[in-house]
């Protein structure tokens, strides 16, 4: 979704460089026409920087980053102030898709760069989805408006060859910026010198944490504000059957679960939860400590050399807004390992259980620990307690092989 270039002068020529420093607006480490297209052809990020005659900052950055499948587009004012951003996600191999689309206005020219204050109209698009904007408006008669955005399907989609420097290479010809070989020298980093707010490509939410190390005794896992936290013996908090190997992990009383896409083997699986012990001081006292920071769905007994996203249908990584995850959401601090085909029916005893009418069939395990059984099929539903209402993602560990080994939901903000 290209905006047209507003300057009052004849001339707007296009340059490179590896990197943009948003806070900083400068260009980091230029580069070639001959070094852009090397990074454009090997999916490397880099920026083109469209600049006009007698403007200090550029009229338009493009942030440019085929291997994570991301253009970025930010125009700027005179002053330096980002009035634009646009989100291109390549999600076929020649088109790109309108993921987002921002638009800011400020209210006086001192008003500074991305004023929290300032006037902001954010629409977002999912594929085969109603589009929605939210209205962000200061002042007495401020406030945040969300509704649904016409947003037809000739401006969701754009061609992937009009962007980057292949782009910038044939526009010449059409009157559009003409090439340049180097970034203008006067807002480049010096050598040497590091940006301390240099852009890189959005990405989905990753682990943070060894998940293998919490389930081993022993292990330092600093955890404020308590002293000397270190890990203990994983609690075995149940035995969860998925005879049809289709594995749910969602809010226990959805009425429809979030099914992982991921298929493991007919069987019992033993449901464990980390724990992590150590001190805590108030008044004046001591006192143990002991938290439980992570639940695992053991598939096998190996060990983890990676780690990924568990995804459900229709979920797109691809579409994740950066440090995002997809996961299930609950409004009970709750979640439940369960096979996925008898979710209807060990959900709605959870439901019943926690009603008026109660239910013989829930098993009180622990505290905030249910288990439930299909008795037709056996399958199970086991719950868990998570740090409270929210979004919560699911992990997949796999072996060197590939192997599942585990299904992990961090259940603290660690």
């Amino acid at each position: 979704m290209r905006k047209d270039m507003d300057t009052d002068t004849d001339t707007v020529t296009a340059s490179y460089a590896e990197g943009w420093d948003a806070g900083a607006r400068r260009a980091f480490r230029p580069l070639t026409r001959a070094e852009a297209s090397v990074r454009d052809e090997a999916g490397d990020p880099y920026v083109v920087l469209h600049r006009a005659t007698g403007r200090v900052f550029p009229v338009e950055v493009h942030l440019v980053a085929w291997r994570d499948r991301f253009v970025g587009q930010w125009v700027y004012d005179e002053s330096g102030r980002r009035t634009h951003d646009v989100d291109l996600r390549l999600l076929e191999e020649d088109r790109l898709f309108l993921r987002q689309y921002v638009e800011r206005r400020y209210a006086s020219p001192e008003q500074r760069d991305l004023a929290p204050d300032a006037w902001r109209l954010t629409v977002e698009v999912l594929p085969g989805r109603s589009a929605t904007k939210k209205l962000e408006e200061r002042g007495e008669a401020g406030g945040s408006f969300r509704t649904l955005a016409d947003v037809p399907e000739e401006r969701r989609w754009h061609d992937r060859c009009g962007f980057g420097v292949r782009a910038v290479d044939s526009s010449s010809a059409r009157g559009e910026p003409a090439c340049g070989d180097a970034t203008a020298s006067e807002t480049a980093f010096a050598d040497g010198e590091e940006p301390a707010s240099l852009w890189r490509p959005p990405r989905a939410m990753r682990l943070e944490v060894s998940i293998d190390d919490l389930f081993q005794p022993g292990n330092p896992f600093p955890i404020d504000p308590w002293e000397g936290m270190e890990t203990a013996e994983p609690r075995h908090i149940a035995m969860v059957r998925i005879p049809s190997g289709r594995l749910a992990v969602s809010d226990p009383c959805d009425k429809k679960p979030r099914e992982l896409v991921e298929r493991i083997p007919p069987g019992e699986y033993a449901l464990e939860t980390a724990v992590v012990v150590g001190r805590g001081e108030y008044g004046g006292e001591r006192f143990p400590v002991s938290e439980e920071p992570a639940v695992r769905l053991v598939i096998r007994n190996e060990p983890t050399v990676a780690w990924e996203l568990a995804l459900s249908e229709g979920d797109d990584p691809r579409l994740l807004p950066d440090g995002h995850a997809y996961g299930f959401e609950t409004d009970t601090a709750s979640g439940g390992f369960a096979d996925a085909a008898v979710w209807e029916s060990v959900s709605g005893e959870i439901g019943r259980h926690y009603g008026q009418r109660g239910s013989d069939r829930c098993t009180f395990i622990s505290d905030g620990v249910l288990r439930v059984v299909d008795e037709a099929t056996g399958g199970a539903l086991v719950t868990f307690s998570t740090g409270g209402d929210g979004t919560w993602p699911v992990w997949l560990g796999r072996s060197a092989a590939g192997d599942l080994v585990s299904v992990v939901v961090i259940t603290s903000y660690l």
